[in-house]
């Protein structure tokens, strides 16, 4: 009886058993089958996102070829005989073939930066010239607008970032476009400030601020959302879509930064985010034991004497308005042999501070005059004051004896920026220097521009006449640059197409273009005064 106990308690032991193990084999094999269910709406997710990736770059790539063409052939169809109707028209579909490629663009970096390959350069690069071609993709929609640009960066003090300038580039370009579209009166500032040095490396401190339209919480929080826009009502005032942000954000992520946000409705919006490069030694302007500094108000005061050779009466002008406001006595030569003869005359005598040495001028041209100056062995620093500023350029300014160069047109804080290299601030100010309002500044250029342009239009045919191509695409350039001084963008590119259509001795110039210039210059003397217009 004891045998046949033992015996049961064993049977239901091994029942037990093997209920215990079947339950842990259905237990197991619904656990795999979840598993491999899971596993299969992942690998779906990854293909639709793939799939969704490849199908964006595909045709993102596809719409490219065609509007590439679209834009090739428009500006084709602009350097020709087009009446000022079909010029409208075709300005029209460049500026918008422009926008749709940008968009087009974006497409293709959010498909980089969801698909993990868009990647960080780490090269050398200069601090000041990328914001330097950052206010220069801003400026014309920032004047549009009527707003003010503030532009501050300080010095790396001897030391060259490490970073990716294009995607930096990219990143502040986007933050500044932004600002400037929900921007409509006041300003839009950009400061990179140095937070932290180490032997190594430098913190740098971006931001981006504007007194626009501003943002709620709501929006803020969907504003980093990729095909998001901050503006989601039935009615929208902005276009966009949505893509920059998103992808700003990812890229200063991958350069290991936080991008920060700070809104509020009617007052305006700030962005910052902070990033670590790593540095080379640098022995260039970034030396400067001076911070560089491009606030709203304040300007450095010097105390100098500074020659300025330049034939160009409304760029003496300015150049001489500009000196003035913060300190220098200046003395104008209307050529460069009036320049070399000044210097001359005061050997043993007190010399000037700096020669500004603009390139083109009759006579004697800069090139020769700093050479000829430069033989004098007086010391002077002598500045290329020129609108060529190619790495070229440079290097045939630097043989002849001028080690930096400004371009034309430039900012009060770019002509600050010079001026440092070679003196030391008594000051910096915000009113101790008189100037004039800006309303008497301009009318005075407007004056000057009548009297100096008023008959370049008949000077220009009757050199065309008289076979002076030479002569004739001078003047032309003296018509660009005076426009450009004024702001009158279109006639300073309708002459900066005559010019380059007078090159080697040749007239490649049509007759449309000749009646562009007349109308495009007679737009701007009625503007100025309606009695001085061409007959």
């Amino acid at each position: 009886m004891f045998e046949n106990f033992v015996n049961g308690k064993l049977i239901i032991g091994i029942l037990i058993f093997i209920i215990n193990i079947t339950v842990i084999l259905i237990a197991a094999a619904v656990l795999k089958r979840k598993f491999n269910e899971a596993d299969r709406l992942r690998k779906k997710a990854e293909a639709m996102s793939d799939s969704k990736s490849d199908f964006l770059a595909m045709i993102s790539h596809e719409i490219r070829t065609p509007m590439n063409s679209i834009l090739g052939f428009s500006e084709l169809a602009l350097d020709g005989e087009i009446s000022l109707k079909n010029r409208d028209y075709l300005n029209k579909i460049k500026i918008n073939s422009q926008w749709l490629l940008q968009i087009i663009n974006d497409m293709l970096d959010i498909t980089k930066v969801e698909s993990g390959l868009l990647e960080i350069k780490n090269i050398p690069f200069d601090m000041h010239e990328l914001f330097i071609s950052c206010r220069t993709l801003i400026l014309p929609k920032a004047i549009e607008k009527g707003l003010t640009l503030y532009f501050y960066v300080e010095p790396s003090l001897g030391k060259r970032p490490l970073g990716d300038t294009v995607r930096l580039r990219q990143v502040l370009v986007n933050l500044l476009s932004n600002a400037v579209k929900f921007t409509n009166t006041g300003m839009v500032k950009l400061h990179a400030v140095l937070k932290e040095t180490t032997d190594k490396t430098i913190t740098i401190m971006f931001e981006v601020k504007d007194s626009g339209i501003g943002m709620t919480k709501d929006q803020i929080n969907n504003l980093f959302k990729p095909y998001v826009n901050a503006e989601t009502g039935r009615k929208r005032e902005f276009s966009g879509t949505g893509l920059g942000l998103a992808i700003t954000k990812k890229i200063v992520e991958l350069m290991n930064g936080k991008l920060f946000i700070e809104s509020t409705p009617g007052i305006g919006s700030r962005f910052s985010f902070e990033l670590v490069f790593d540095t080379i030694e640098s022995n260039d302007y970034e030396l400067l034991d001076k911070k560089f500094v491009i606030e709203e108000l304040e300007k450095p005061v010097f105390k100098g004497e500074i020659l300025l050779c330049e034939d160009n009466t409304i760029n003496q002008q300015v150049i001489c308005e500009s000196l003035n406001r913060i300190g220098f006595k200046t003395v104008v030569a209307d050529n460069g042999r009036i320049g070399y003869e000044m210097v001359k005359n005061r050997i043993g005598k007190q010399q000037f501070d700096l020669i500004f040495m603009d390139i083109h001028m009759p006579e004697m041209d800069g090139l020769e005059a700093a050479s000829k100056i430069s033989e004098l062995n007086t010391g002077i620093p002598i500045v290329a004051m020129t609108a060529n500023i190619m790495y070229n350029d440079r290097e045939i300014y630097k043989k002849s004896g001028m080690f930096d160069c400004v371009g034309k047109p430039f900012t009060s804080q770019e002509l600050w920026r010079c001026l440092m290299k070679y003196f030391t601030p008594l000051s910096i100010t915000n009113d101790n220097i008189p100037v004039k309002s800006d309303w008497e500044s301009q009318k005075e250029l407007q004056d000057e521009f009548i009297k100096g342009n008023f008959d370049i239009y008949e000077k220009i045919i009757g050199a065309l006449e008289n076979g002076d191509i030479t002569g004739a695409k001078k003047l032309a350039r003296t018509l660009k640059t005076n426009a450009g001084l004024i702001g009158k963008i279109i006639l300073q590119k309708t002459a900066a197409a005559i010019e380059s259509k007078l090159n080697d001795g040749k007239n490649q110039v049509t007759e449309e273009q000749l009646r562009i210039l007349k109308t495009e210059l007679n737009i701007v003397l009625n503007e100025f005064s309606s009695s001085k217009v061409i007959t």
